[in-house]
């Protein structure tokens, strides 16, 4: 379990959980990245820009 730094809620997590993985909080719908794992630490995923065909 970690807290989402949107809300606070507690976000569940699964056993094998890796660096960069995003996870979503089932309380507020927010996307947060996994940035650690030992202990686990949760930031705000980055939003995804468009490339415009580039």
């Amino acid at each position: 379990m970690a807290d989402c730094i949107e809300c606070g809620a507690e976000v569940s997590l699964h056993d094998d959980l890796e660096v960069g993985e995003i996870v979503d909080c089932s309380t507020c719908g927010a996307e947060l990245e996994v940035i650690d794992t030992d202990p686990v630490e949760l930031d705000s995923a980055p939003e995804l820009e468009e490339d415009w065909g580039e």
